[in-house]
C-alpha cells in the first residue's frame, strides 16, 4: 500500500460528486460530552490554532468500487460507517479560561439525525479534476469545524471512485486502511443486502479517558520523561534531523517550502518474504531487517554507526479499539547503535535491542512529556513500519487501485519514511523539503538501503557490511 498525495493518483474524467455529513438540523442535536481529548488530539488543536493554515492538512484513501453507481446507497453507506465510529460524530470547542487560556472541550452527537448530503455534481476532465477535488477536501476539512471527515465520488462507466478525506484528529493511517474495506463492504451491503461481517469496534473518545488518564500519571521523575529529555538533549533540545542534509535554508517561519514526495516498490512479495525468513532465522523480525539496512545505510553514507529518529507506533492494545477508527499511535525515540557490529546478524539485533528498549513508553503520551519537559519541538527525522498484509480486503487492493492519502504539507526541515509490508510486497513512501539537495538525498538513502534489502533477499547478504561496520566502530 502506497501512501501518497492526491495529486499523484491519476483521476478519470467523470461526475464529481461531492459528500458532506450533517444533522439536518440545528445545534439542539449536539450535547457538551465530559470524556476529554486525548492528549495528541488537544495538542493537534493547539498547533492548528496557532496556524490556521497549516491545520488543513488530512489523511485519506482512494479506491474504485467496480459496482454500479447508485447516490442513495452511497449516502446510506458513509452513513452507516459514520455512524459505527463515534469519532466522527463528535467536535470540539474553543474556550478561553479565566487567565486568557485556550482550552478546548468536546461536544458530541448521538447521529440519530445523521445524514451525509450531496452538496455538488459536476461534469469534469481529468486534467481539472485533482484542483477540484484537492480543493474541495482543503477547505471543507479543519480540526475546529465539522463534519471532520467528507468525501467525493467520481462517476465513470463501468465503476466509479471513491476518495474520503479526515482531519488527522479522528484517524491514523491503519484506520485509512480500515476504511477502504469497511465502505466497500458497506456499499456492497446496500446495494445486495450481503452481510459486511464488520466486528463491533469501541469508541476512541472511551480511549481518550483512558489516554487522558494515563497521561495525568506521568510527573517529572517518571522514565519516560527522563527518556525522552536524554534523547533530544543530544540533538541540541530538538528531535533527530535526517541524517544527510536537506537545506533547511530554503524558506523561513513566514513562507515555509513546500515538502516534496515519493513513493516506490523496495520489495516484492517473494523478496520481502525471504528477508523476512533471513530475519527470523537469526531471531528477529522483518521491522528489524529494515532498520538495520537503514541504519547500515546511513553508516555507508555519513560514516556514523548510529542512527537516531523517532518512530510512531500504534496504541492499540486492547482489543475493542483493534478495528476502530481513531488516533491511535504514540511515538518513541530510537537510537540503532552499530558500533562493535561485525555482521548482518549484529546489526539485526542492534536493530531489535533498540526499538525493545523504547516501544514501551508509546503508550505515554509525549505531548504530556513535552509539557513537563517544556519543549515544544516536533520531529523532524521519523520512521514507521506496518505490515498491512492482514487488514481487512488487503488482497483486494491492487484490484481496486486502492491507496492512502495525504494533504500537502510546509516543512524545511522534516523528512518522514512509511514503509509497509502489503501482500504485493514492501513499499516505502517518504514525504521531504521541496528543494533539489533534500529531494537527491533522500533518494541516496532510499536507493543504498534499498539494494542492502535486496542483497538479503538475494542471499548475498551484502558482504562488504561487516568491514563497513567494524570501520565505523
Amino acid at each position: 500500500m502506497r501512501f501518497t498525495e492526491l495529486s499523484d493518483y491519476p483521476l478519470p474524467a467523470g461526475r464529481l460528486t461531492a459528500w458532506v455529513p450533517s444533522t439536518r438540523c440545528d445545534g439542539a442535536t449536539w450535547s457538551a460530552d465530559a470524556r476529554p481529548l486525548a492528549y495528541t488530539h488537544e495538542d493537534h488543536c493547539a498547533r492548528g490554532s496557532s496556524d490556521r493554515a497549516a491545520s488543513a492538512s488530512w489523511l485519506g484513501g482512494v479506491f474504485e468500487i467496480h459496482h454500479r453507481y447508485d447516490a442513495d446507497k452511497v449516502a446510506s453507506a458513509l452513513r452507516a460507517w459514520m455512524l459505527r465510529h463515534e469519532t466522527f460524530r463528535t467536535t470540539v470547542v474553543e474556550n478561553l479560561d479565566g487567565q486568557g487560556t485556550e482550552r478546548f472541550s468536546r461536544r458530541t452527537t448521538s447521529g440519530e439525525l445523521l445524514g451525509v448530503d450531496a452538496v455538488a455534481h459536476q461534469t469534469s476532465t481529468s486534467e481539472h479534476m485533482h484542483a477540484k477535488v484537492i480543493d474541495f477536501f482543503d477547505n471543507h476539512i479543519s480540526p475546529f469545524a465539522w463534519p471532520h471527515c467528507v468525501a467525493a465520488t467520481i462517476e465513470t462507466p463501468e465503476s466509479f471512485l471513491l476518495i474520503f478525506g479526515a482531519d488527522h484528529s479522528v484517524m491514523d493511517a491503519y484506520s485509512m486502511l480500515l476504511a477502504i474495506s469497511e465502505i466497500h463492504r458497506l456499499y456492497e451491503y446496500e446495494l445486495f443486502g450481503t452481510d459486511p461481517g464488520l466486528p463491533d469496534v469501541g469508541s476512541h473518545l472511551d480511549f481518550s479517558v483512558h489516554d487522558r488518564e494515563l497521561g495525568n500519571s506521568v510527573v517529572a521523575e517518571h522514565h519516560a520523561v527522563k527518556t525522552w529529555s536524554r534523547f533530544l538533549r543530544q540533538s541540541g533540545g530538538k528531535f533527530p534531523a535526517f541524517p544527510l542534509p536537506v537545506d533547511t535554508s530554503v524558506g523561513s517561519e513566514d513562507a515555509a517550502a513546500q515538502q516534496g514526495s515519493s513513493s516506490s516498490w523496495l520489495l516484492n512479495a517473494e523478496q520481502a518474504e525471504a528477508v523476512n525468513v533471513y530475519s527470523r532465522r537469526a531471531g528477529h523480525g522483518m521491522q528489524s531487517a529494515i532498520l538495520a539496512s537503514v541504519a547500515l545505510a546511513n553508516r555507508e553514507l555519513t560514516g556514523d554507526p548510529t542512527l537516531r529518529f523517532t518512530m510512531p507506533m500504534h496504541t492499540r492494545h486492547e482489543l475493542a479499539y483493534r478495528f476502530s477508527v481513531g488516533w491511535y499511535v504514540g511515538i518513541v525515540p530510537v537510537e540503532v547503535n552499530l558500533r562493535g557490529a561485525t555482521t548482518f546478524e549484529d546489526c539485526l539485533a542492534a536493530a531489535t535491542t533498540a526499538v525493545a528498549s523504547a516501544k514501551e513508553l508509546a503508550r505515554f503520551p509525549y505531548p504530556r512529556i513535552a509539557e513537563l519537559l517544556d519543549n515544544s519541538a516536533i520531529p523532524r527525522f521519523a520512521l514507521s513500519y506496518l505490515d498491512v498484509r492482514y487488514v481487512p480486503d488487503a488482497e483486494q487492493w491492487p484490484q481496486w487501485r486502492a491507496r492512502t492519502l495525504r494533504g500537502r504539507s510546509e516543512s524545511n526541515d522534516e523528512v518522514y519514511f512509511w514503509i509497509s509490508r502489503a501482500p504485493a510486497g514492501l513499499t516505502i513512501s517518504t514525504r521531504f523539503p521541496g528543494n533539489t539537495t533534500a529531494t537527491g538525498n533522500v533518494e541516496r538513502l532510499i536507493s543504498t538501503f534499498g539494494s542492502m534489502l535486496t542483497s538479503v533477499a538475494d542471499g548475498g547478504i551484502f558482504s562488504h557490511a561487516a568491514d563497513e561496520t567494524q570501520r565505523a566502530s
